[in-house]
């Protein structure tokens, strides 16, 4: 009887001790946009948003497509465009953090050019775990992504965007957000995207596709 008595209370005293599989203290931030970077009818009631890796070869594959998307309904639709640097791509989180040290010093819209800078068959051959296994962080930086970033902004020079990437935490903050929010959105590759937050996984795959579906959200009578 005296054991069974100890038990129980052991039992009240766990239930009531502080656990370190707790939740943290500080949650995980969200704003409105999930810091995305948005491009299109920015008001419109029909909204696209977009999970990318700037190291993804299937990303690659799809961006023209998705480019033609937007040139189609820039008119009618928000896009919004979210970095998710999956780890087993070496240096997409280096690549993601460099999209927002463009957004953050760079000129307006200068980010879309690094997309489509970086979403180019002989750029991305040079930033593939393959070309750059021998690399240090450095190399990278100065020999390939530093180019990226040029050939994408007029504005920021190879000298001015390797010292921001160095001294600027926002450009690291904002893009642990930025994975931070996916992990949360339960999105697990790229690329993925939500319509009006209905994630959607099959069935977009060429413009026709994208055009009968949009249309019948932007231009459909409710």
């Amino acid at each position: 009887m005296q054991s069974v008595f100890f038990v129980a209370i052991m039992f009240l005293v766990a239930l009531a001790w502080p656990s370190t599989a707790q939740a943290p203290s500080s949650p995980i931030p969200i704003s409105s946009s999930s810091y995305a970077f948005s491009r299109g009818a920015l008001s419109s009631a029909t909204t696209v948003d977009l999970w990318i890796d700037l190291g993804c070869s299937d990303c690659l594959n799809d961006w023209p497509l998705l480019s033609q998307v937007y040139d189609k309904y820039s008119d009618d639709v928000r896009f919004n465009y979210h970095l998710f640097p999956l780890p087993y791509h070496q240096f997409a989180f280096l690549l993601a953090k460099s999209a927002n040290c463009v957004a953050l010093h760079g000129s307006p819209g200068d980010v879309f050019n690094f997309f489509d800078t970086v979403y180019t068959t002989s750029n991305q051959a040079l930033i593939y775990n393959s070309a750059t296994a021998n690399m240090t962080y450095n190399e990278v930086m100065t020999t390939t992504v530093s180019k990226f970033v040029t050939d994408s902004s007029d504005s920021l020079s190879a000298t001015d965007f390797l010292d921001f990437m160095a001294s600027d935490y926002d450009c690291e903050q904002n893009t642990r957000y930025q994975f931070k929010n996916a992990a949360l959105s339960s999105i697990y590759g790229t690329p993925m995207c939500t319509v009006n937050g209905v994630t959607i996984t099959d069935g977009l795959s060429t413009i026709e596709d994208w055009t009968t579906f949009l249309d019948g959200l932007v231009f459909s009578p409710l």
